[in-house]
């Protein structure tokens, strides 16, 4: 059905963070170096020494407020963007960048995953697992505290829950900083978007377009189990769960509503990555710091980094066929028919396996996409909707000037003329998630 008709229940306050917890000395990976274990595992050294670090790829960051200056990101190629989609009560954009903890410490650590440099001061170097790839960063979040009463200006766009009069085209199709975020990266030319957050805030004709423009979109999974939440639950999106160095799933033994540690099944898990044990930088006390934290947050990065170095040694795959490389090649064991389950989806991503294989062997069709079911979010509909606005707004290069001004006059034609026009909802279709929910599961059990 059309995003406008889905059936709206309570508006519920946008994202949330997706690292679960600090590890104490005694949790799965000991000390500092032992957090590096992901770095290792994945043999992502073998891979930088062969030429593939990520070169010429270009990912896009979607998180809170960053430190470009902290340890390990000093010289990497993170392009951030000045203003964030967040406002103040006086309706100002934050900056993207900022150097308090609270603040950045979250999106500093999740663009690290990819572009750590390996830069250490008095401690660990932190290493990327992509660090030759282009970073494109946007700030859809701004954190000013953590732990018991958090407050997270999550919605942006918004202050305290309401719009602010005056923002930025707030009543076009991207009506929240996320999906904002989302269609700018695909404009400014990203070919993988990772979003390390996680809510019930509307971004999905956003998602939709990264769809119809071929850019691939990965989502954290909450860390305690159950429904995904937005983007990772949208209809082809790459919804990631977190493994340890023991190769077990996360526990939300965190969630103090829980009796018994539980793994963090999911019905929405597509693929799992390192995310358990990792060493990050910076404490409260000094960004030079170092302490091991968990949380499919990182994850998420792990994973669209090593997709970023199988598209280098690959240029001409699709998104879509390297999605379809990653799943058929997961693990250890080779080449293989993918197999689903709700603890790791299709497995542990596997970045010697992607490199191993040229994913042009595969079909140019996302395997998480569900064309057929329009109660999907984004059905199939929202996609060719996206896709012929992005054709109607590229000129094609016979075009001269003339042409291309006629182009553009048509864009708001189409838009007048029955396009999706966004309905201004910041917050939850919860109902939505439930309807997509049946289909979904059958086509994971499908494989």
């Amino acid at each position: 059905m059309d995003r406008r008709r889905r059936p709206v229940a309570t508006v519920v306050a946008g994202l949330a963070l997706c690292v679960a917890v600090v590890l104490p000395a005694s949790a799965s990976a000991a000390t500092p170096s032992e957090g590096l274990w992901y770095f290792d595992r994945g043999r992502v050294q073998e891979a930088i020494d062969a030429g593939f670090d990520g070169s010429g790829v270009t990912i896009a960051v979607i998180d809170t407020q960053v430190n470009p200056h902290a340890p390990g990101l000093r010289g990497a190629d993170l392009q951030v963007a000045e203003d964030s989609y967040c406002y103040d009560s006086s309706a100002q954009p934050y900056p993207t960048v900022s150097t308090d903890y609270t603040a950045a410490n979250h999106g500093t650590n999740v663009v690290s995953m990819i572009l750590g440099t390996g830069e250490a001061v008095g401690g660990t170097p932190i290493k990327g697992v992509a660090p030759g790839a282009t970073v494109l960063y946007y700030n859809s979040m701004v954190t000013t505290s953590v732990g018991e009463g958090t407050d997270i200006e999550s919605t942006c766009l918004q202050k305290n829950g309401q719009l602010i009069d005056g923002g930025p085209d707030s009543m076009d199709r991207y009506p929240s900083g996320l999906a904002r975020a989302i269609s700018d990266a695909v404009d400014d030319g990203a070919d993988i978007i990772s979003v390390s957050l996680g809510g019930l805030i509307d971004a999905a004709d956003a998602v939709a377009k990264a769809h119809a423009a071929g850019v691939i979109v990965l989502g954290s999974l909450p860390n305690v189990g159950g429904v995904g939440d937005w983007p990772s639950s949208y209809n082809g999106a790459v919804a990631v769960q977190a493994f340890g160095a023991d190769g077990q799933i996360q526990k939300s033994s965190y969630n103090p509503a829980l009796a018994e540690p539980s793994p963090n099944l999911s019905d929405d898990v597509k693929i799992s990555g390192p995310g358990l044990g990792i060493i990050t930088q910076g404490t409260p006390d000094s960004w030079d710091a170092q302490q091991l934290r968990s949380g499919t947050s990182l994850a998420t990065p792990i994973v669209a980094g090593f997709l970023a170095v199988a598209k280098q040694k690959y240029p001409e795959a699709t998104g879509n066929q390297l999605l379809q490389s990653m799943i058929h090649n997961t693990g250890t064991k080779g080449e293989h028919e993918p197999e689903w389950n709700n603890a790791t989806g299709y497995g542990a991503a596997s970045l010697t396996g992607m490199l191993a294989v040229d994913p042009a062997k595969y079909p140019d069709m996302n395997p998480f996409f569900d064309a057929d079911n329009e109660d999907t979010v984004p059905n199939q509909r929202n996609v060719d909707t996206e896709r012929a606005l992005l054709d109607a707004s590229t000129p094609s290069p016979a075009e001269g000037p003339a042409e291309a001004a006629e182009v553009a006059d048509l864009t708001p034609f189409l838009i007048g003329g029955g396009v999706v026009i966004a309905v201004l909802v910041i917050g939850g279709v919860v109902l939505a998630v439930a309807l997509t929910r049946a289909s979904r599961r059958q086509r994971h059990r499908d494989g």
